[in-house]
């Protein structure tokens, strides 16, 4: 068997964890599950965590860069000079918010993981402050976005984005939720056109 580096051990720990809570929940990912689905004996555990605790942290760390920012980076469009306005905005947000739930459904376990891990982190407090975090850099992540796609529109927002953020956050959650006890299509595709219209409400020309 090769050996694998410390650095392997952790990222190989990581996905597994993903798996396994997407199947199982937090509470059910148990060490024992997790290197089961890795592939490597429990008793290496501590050889890339101290403990289960700071392989959460680890699991909610990679929780943003690797499942939303690729999806909300693409409401921030490149510059078009036929497509300034207030339409083709919201024309991007329908159609970013709709890659996102292309996405949702081929790997649904990601996202339900990512979820319940914001609320496992919510109501333990050992956790608590990586799950505020992640909340913090998601929010970051949609403002920047918005930020920029209004901007190569020719759009601004009446209202700042931080404001907004935390509105595209929920409405991604929202999704997967429904996605994920029921789904239900065009409940979906309400709920995006809602939240665009909401956007579009705050948006004005530069």
């Amino acid at each position: 068997m090769t050996r694998m580096s410390v650095e392997e051990r952790r990222s190989a720990l990581v996905n597994a964890a993903y798996r396994v809570i997407a199947d199982l929940g937090v509470e059910g990912a148990t060490t024992r599950r997790i290197c089961a689905q890795a592939g490597m004996p429990l008793a290496s555990f501590h050889y890339a965590f101290e403990s289960r605790t700071a392989l959460l942290r680890a699991v909610i760390d990679t929780a943003v860069p690797y499942d939303l920012s690729r999806v909300l980076d693409a409401i921030s469009p490149e510059t078009n000079p036929e497509g300034i306005g207030v339409e083709h905005l919201r024309a991007n947000m329908h159609e970013n918010l709709e890659t996102f739930y292309a996405m949702l459904r081929a790997d649904p376990g990601r996202m339900q993981a990512t979820i319940s891990l914001g609320i496992y982190a919510h109501n333990h407090p050992e956790l608590d402050d990586a799950g505020k975090i992640m909340y913090e850099r998601l929010y970051k992540i949609a403002g920047d976005g918005l930020k920029v796609g209004a901007a190569r529109a020719g759009m601004t927002f009446d209202v700042d984005v931080s404001d907004l953020a935390p509105l595209m956050i929920a409405t991604t959650n929202a999704i997967t939720l429904t996605y994920l006890s029921t789904a239900d299509d065009k409940v979906v595709r309400q709920l995006i056109t809602a939240v665009v219209n909401v956007m579009i409400s705050h948006a004005q020309l530069l």
